[in-house]
């Protein structure tokens, strides 16, 4: 009898274990996530008061059921993660850009190696040859205060209307400002 009970509840838990795999493989697939390297010029904090120190850093930009998220990576390394809030274009008024424009290229696209992506088949600049959509971006810019950055995402949706999202991080620690 013990082991009759403990097999039925081993077949119970299998199924339950099958749906949490297929419902976490269904967000994921669901989700969008771009990818792109950026040259952070000076250390920054997000509001918790996390360094992200200057120099070289990794970002994936997470966009999944309305949620946005700015993952800030060194070597596979989580460094931290900023959660974004939509904004219109007229409330970014009054910023500096800090950083050129990034475009940003799906997870679903394979980069490939250093040396294919050198090669130009028509002799025109790279990004001319390829089949990317150039219409998803991040730029930085400084607030005229200097006291915020805001990573700012930008991507086409329909005939001109640009949807923005703003992340926004600190040029002081915000945790000892207060």
């Amino acid at each position: 009898m013990i082991c009759q009970n403990a097999f039925s509840r081993q077949v119970k838990t299998i199924p339950l274990i099958l749906i949490l795999q297929l419902s976490l493989a269904q967000l994921w697939a669901a989700s969008e996530i771009y990818l792109t390297e950026i040259q952070i010029p000076e250390d920054l904090y997000t509001e918790n008061g996390t360094i992200l120190k200057k120099g070289k850093s990794h970002l994936k930009l997470l966009l999944e059921n309305g949620s946005h998220s700015l993952v800030f990576m060194k070597s596979e390394e989580i460094i931290a993660i900023v959660k974004g809030k939509e904004t219109q274009k007229t409330s970014l008024k009054g910023i500096i850009p800090l950083v050129g424009t990034h475009y940003l290229q799906s997870e679903k696209i394979p980069i490939g190696t250093a040396e294919e992506r050198q090669l130009s088949k028509t002799g025109r600049p790279q990004y001319l040859d390829d089949n990317r959509n150039w219409e998803i971006s991040l730029r930085v810019y400084r607030d005229s205060q200097n006291e915020k950055v805001h990573f700012i995402f930008q991507r086409k949706e329909d005939w001109g209307h640009w949807l923005h999202f703003d992340f926004q991080l600190f040029s002081s620690n915000p945790i000892l400002d207060r």
